[in-house]
């Protein structure tokens, strides 16, 4: 029964991270395919005429349960597939768009729109020390982004810590269990004894 055990526990290790190898491939075989249908939307709608803008190519993305980056991704992808001279051109416009964004992905989405209106009057206004006036607000709402990254990462590793431990836990006491109730050397020897008789 011990061998039953030992071979079924190497068989619930493998299983498990068989099963996490699937999971991730299974993840990112998903995120590409949505990146790829929100390309042949975005295409579509471009050569529909559809006037979008940055805004647009991320609500798009969210309808694919995407991330802003990956949104941008897809209109990248997009960028570079275009074949006539007035849809690059739309495009041409909407990628500049989004770059003013980029250097604010990290910023809440409530606070962008200020953000890039005070980017575009600090670099109108000429003078040097304008163009740094951003540079405090978003060292600050930087770090404040990446202590509430930091808290959701905290969180998520908790629970597959606690999910872990308790599947540990359970592997420990069904071993415990078995080597607990297993036959002792004399027992053992004994058996031997009357089988070889």
């Amino acid at each position: 029964m011990s061998d039953y055990l030992k071979y079924g526990v190497f068989a619930l290790y493998a299983v498990l991270f068989i099963g996490i190898f699937v999971l991730a491939l299974w993840v990112k075989r998903t995120r590409e395919r949505r990146i790829n249908q929100l390309q042949e939307d975005l295409k579509s709608k471009i050569e529909a005429g559809f006037k979008l803008t940055s805004k647009d190519i991320v609500i798009i993305g969210r309808a694919y349960e995407l991330s802003a980056k990956s949104s941008r991704e897809a209109l990248y992808r997009v960028y570079k597939s275009i074949k006539h001279p007035e849809e690059f051109e739309k495009l041409k416009d909407l990628v500049a768009e989004i770059e003013k964004e980029e250097p604010f992905d990290t910023m809440p989405d409530e606070v962008k729109p200020s953000l890039l209106r005070v980017s575009e009057l600090s670099y109108k206004s000429g003078e040097e020390s304008d163009k740094h006036i951003l540079t405090p607000i978003t060292n600050i709402l930087t770090k404040y982004q990446e202590l509430l990254e930091e808290q959701k990462k905290m969180r998520k590793q908790t629970n597959i810590a606690y999910t872990l431990t308790i599947v540990s836990f359970i592997v420990g006491a069904v071993s415990l269990y078995f080597a607990v109730t297993a036959p002792t050397a004399n027992e053992i020897a004994t058996q031997l004894g009357a089988m070889k008789q």
